[in-house]
């Protein structure tokens, strides 16, 4: 189990210093402060679940043991992951690497942790003096969990940070109300913008509306639920773990944590808002598509950072904390929901965008070339007694047109006929050699072309009629 919880923090570590991975772009320096916090509890719980396991000598259950590794590592590459996404914030090279650095050492400390207590390391040593090998690698763990806690909040706005003084139960709640009062509003500005009138679209831009808000709407229902369970679960925290102490102590005693609670609520708010503006400006034109998928993926990245901010505290097999999984996996599937959707409409609207070719914008040659190609893909297959290829190449002096390519013919208004006169002379005597095997070279086929030109007034007196 040890190996296991060393694998997790090497996977974690592999992420950190990968050019591929940004980490989490949604992370706030409040929220990475709570994981750091949860980080260093869990650290401490693991130490004192092996010291008890070697007092109660080898006869002693281990599913304490398991259960802490899996903590201890888990919060440890949260941390990792949430610090990356932080380096956003930087205001040169040297403070992101030394954010880097600093979250760096601490995971190989824990790696270092972990196989300072592998059973072939402490074999032969007495109890009290691997009771000091856990207490020393603990301590180093602390040490480096707190440098990389000051260097995060070195990069958190001063203004932002909670003040100690005063009830902080009510501003956290007041937080989850505003983030309640948030979605209330978007749900009836999706509401309004449904029932507005609906002249002047037309059916394919109705049904794509449509499409949009009924998403949208349900992303805020599925917000909705997530922020009702988070505040059931906040509750439900404070009233299992402040123990003797009032209410406001213990959000003091945990301000990391509040900190997070209250950043995570105002990101899930905020990605809302921004969700509802663009959903409204792609119905009006201002927004692209890809930017509702933008916004939309931001509200999935903010509801996991809530979800996350209430699992540091939640107790284990909590009820609450399971409703607020399964309100998170909710939101997900509708934001997802949403982004198929917006998917659909960019594809059908670039295939719409696809059908025709602007025949206008093309040169006489360009044109011509066109002609051929749509031309010999009318032609029947039993009209094909040579490849088709060669056909393309003796006409157009390209490639066939693929089997996908639109085989209709363009228009022939307003294009110079002197073009088309020569494309169709060109296509008959390309029919003559394929039917009836004449032996006509593509020299003398271009010579009649121009010949006829000549004699229709479309162009000039060919050079070789002075031979004659």
């Amino acid at each position: 189990m040890l190996q296991t919880g060393v694998q997790r923090v090497d996977d974690a570590l592999y992420e950190l210093d990968s050019s591929m991975q940004a980490g989490n772009q949604n992370a706030s320096p409040p929220y990475v402060l709570s994981q750091i916090e949860k980080a260093s509890a869990s650290a401490t719980e693991f130490s004192t679940a092996f010291n008890n396991f070697v007092a109660d000598g080898p006869n002693s259950p281990h599913a304490e043991i398991i259960r802490t590794v899996s903590i201890f590592s888990g919060s440890v590459s949260d941390v990792l992951s949430n610090t990356k996404g932080l380096i956003r914030f930087a205001t040169d090279d040297k403070s992101s690497d030394h954010l880097i650095n600093a979250a760096r050492k601490s995971a190989q400390a824990t790696v270092r942790f972990f196989r300072g207590l592998q059973s072939f390391r402490l074999e032969g040593l007495e109890p009290l003096q691997k009771t000091d090998v856990v207490i020393n690698n603990n301590l180093e763990v602390q040490r480096d969990l707190q440098a990389l806690s000051k260097l995060v909040d070195s990069f958190a706005p001063k203004h932002t940070k909670i003040s100690t003084s005063g009830d902080l139960g009510d501003l956290v709640d007041q937080e989850l109300l505003k983030a309640a009062d948030a979605i209330d509003a978007a749900a009836q500005r999706l509401a309004k913008l449904k029932n507005k009138p609906r002249d002047g679209y037309s059916t394919y831009e109705l049904r794509i509306n449509d499409v949009i808000l009924a998403a949208a709407i349900a992303v805020t229902n599925a917000i909705s639920e997530l922020i009702k369970a988070a505040t059931e679960t906040q509750q439900e925290i404070v009233r299992e773990g402040r123990g003797s102490s009032s209410r406001t102590a213990f959000y003091k005693k945990n301000n990391r944590w509040t900190e997070g609670l209250i950043s995570a609520a105002k990101a899930v708010a905020s990605s809302t808002n921004t969700l509802i503006e663009t959903a409204d400006g792609v119905i009006s034109g201002r927004n692209s598509p890809e930017q509702l998928i933008v916004a939309s993926n931001d509200v999935a990245a903010s509801t996991a950072q809530l979800v996350a901010a209430s699992r540091v505290k939640a107790t284990f097999m909590s009820k609450t904390q399971d409703r607020l999984e399964t309100a998170s996996k909710a939101v997900g599937a509708a934001c997802r929901a949403l982004v198929r959707q917006v998917q659909d409409i960019i594809k059908e609207k670039n295939r719409d965008g696809d059908e025709g070719e602007d025949y206008g914008k093309l040169s006489s040659h360009e044109f011509k070339v066109r002609e051929m190609e749509q031309q010999v893909c009318d032609v029947p297959f039993p009209l094909y007694p040579i490849h088709p290829m060669l056909i393309c190449i003796l006409s157009t002096g390209r490639n066939p047109p693929t089997r996908e390519r639109s085989c209709s013919r363009p228009p022939a208004s307003g294009r110079n006929a002197q073009d088309l006169v020569s494309g169709r002379i060109v296509y008959l005597s390309l029919l003559a050699v394929c039917i009836f095997r004449v032996p006509i070279s593509s020299s003398l086929i271009l010579s009649v072309s121009h010949f006829a030109l000549f004699g229709l007034g479309l162009s000039p007196q060919p050079p070789w009629l002075d031979l004659f």
